[in-house]
């Protein structure tokens, strides 16, 4: 039986706080209170289209209400100077462990990681801790959603799409099950990296061995699939429920992505056949050398999911490697997003990004990057990873580039709620802000 972590005790006391909120703020997607907002004489990035100088966004019932120049503001509307200033869409950190790590070395902070190498059934949302300190400190820098996932294992478990705003984990989803993490296991055909994920391979040590079982599973749960189908169509037998191959059913059938841990090009081959015989919807991610793949992974339209771009590169490796791969797979027609693969580092995903710029890939694929793109890798750029009118409003004000560290941010929209910029870092500078002049001791 699982020892209930503190984490779990933490979003459970949060879960009964809000129960004392209105049921408007309880439930998932009900209407919240109206209010209208108008950021006005910004220059506006909506991403999906050229830069809108002096222009307008109005922002009203959690969406994104009219955006441009000749924009009428409602009246009521709380307006926002957005003078020198620029609007953009919330990013998008595609791999995370945020609301599931808090401390790393306090193993009660800790609910990333289930025993076992095959466990599809753990959905991260079930564990995140909508309370985290982690959270508010990631918004400063402009991220509005995150793709929070376990680790460990062969199959890991079932990653989630959230809002890092919410009482509970349930407000905070945007899809509850956004994708199976699989760590592909090491083999042959690159020059090194690690597979199996945080937490191993639960044991199992020969590479061939890890390929063969993990193979095994996806055969079982094909065939569990096939059945289940047989017997929604009327015909004969019976099935006994398996909670494990329940939650891999969604992938077998292509309806919910596979996402690959996969860094050297042997496991990006291996993951990709695996992907042919399964017919499987995949992703990869990490991808360190998935650059020597950009003409393969572009033609099959596999998107790449990469970071930590803050790692030291593998032995033998160029220098440059880690960050100049963005820039080779934009060139190809390859979709990439990023991650930071982190809970405590989610703040640096705009800096991440930044050191690629500084390696070739442009401002403008950048930004797309962890906007539109990876909104679409997720199956939701029709709500969120850009302005545009009638989309969801995630979106902050800032003063300049946020890839840029002497930008900030100063205004931040999450579902079209203005979210306060205050975190433990802004309460503990104002707390010691505030301490008292020093007293000298009295002398004898």
């Amino acid at each position: 039986m699982r020892v209930l972590s503190f984490m779990r005790v933490t979003a459970l006391a949060g879960a009964v706080f809000s129960s004392r909120t209105s049921d408007a703020q309880m439930t998932p997607g009900a209407p919240k209170p109206a209010t209208v907002y108008a950021i006005r004489n910004a220059t506006v990035v909506p991403v999906s289209g050229p830069r809108i100088v002096g222009g307008t966004v109005v922002i009203q019932n959690g969406r994104i209400a009219a955006v441009g120049t000749n924009v009428t503001v409602p009246v009521g509307a709380t307006v926002i100077d957005g003078t020198g200033m620029f609007v953009y869409p919330g990013f998008i950190d595609s791999g995370t462990h945020i609301g599931l790590s808090e401390i790393e070395s306090v193993p009660g902070g800790e609910d990333e990681v289930e025993i076992g190498s095959f466990n599809p059934h753990d959905v991260a949302l079930t564990a995140v801790n909508p309370l985290s300190e982690l959270i508010p400190v990631a918004r400063f820098n402009g991220i509005t959603t995150a793709v929070t996932a376990p680790s460990g294992g062969l199959v890991s478990g079932t990653a989630s799409l959230i809002d890092l705003s919410g009482w509970t984990g349930d407000q905070m989803a945007v899809r509850r099950t956004a994708g199976l993490i699989v760590n592909y296991p090491t083999v042959g055909g690159g020059r090194g990296g690690r597979g199996g994920g945080r937490g191993g391979a639960g044991g199992a040590t020969d590479s061939n061995e890890q390929v063969r079982l993990l193979t095994e599973y996806f055969r079982n749960a094909r065939a569990y699939s096939e059945i289940k189908a047989r017997l929604s169509a009327g015909g004969s037998g019976k099935q006994t429920v398996d909670l494990p191959m329940e939650a891999m059913v969604p992938a077998i059938r292509g309806e919910m992505p596979v996402v690959f841990e996969a860094n050297t090009v042997g496991q990006i081959r291996g993951a990709l056949a695996l992907a042919d015989t399964f017919h499987l919807k995949a992703i990869i991610r990490g991808g360190r050398e998935s650059y020597r793949l950009a003409d393969t992974l572009a033609a099959r339209k596999v998107p790449v999911i990469l970071g930590p771009i803050y790692a030291e590169p593998n032995s033998g490796a160029p220098y440059d490697e880690i960050f100049a791969a963005p820039a080779v797979l934009v060139k190809a027609g390859v979709t990439i997003a990023f991650q930071t693969n982190s809970a405590s580092g989610v703040r640096d995903l705009p800096f991440e990004v930044a050191l690629c710029e500084a390696f070739g890939l442009s401002a403008d694929d950048a930004l797309r990057a962890v906007t539109l793109n990876a909104a679409t890798i997720w199956g939701v750029a029709d709500r969120v990873g850009s302005i545009d009118a009638g989309k969801v409003a995630n979106l902050f004000v800032s003063t300049g580039d946020p890839m840029d560290p002497r930008s900030s941010v100063k205004y931040l929209f999450i579902r079209g709620e203005q979210v306060p910029l205050v975190d433990r870092h802004t309460k503990l500078y104002e707390q010691f802000r505030a301490r008292p002049k020093s007293v000298k001791p009295p002398t004898e």
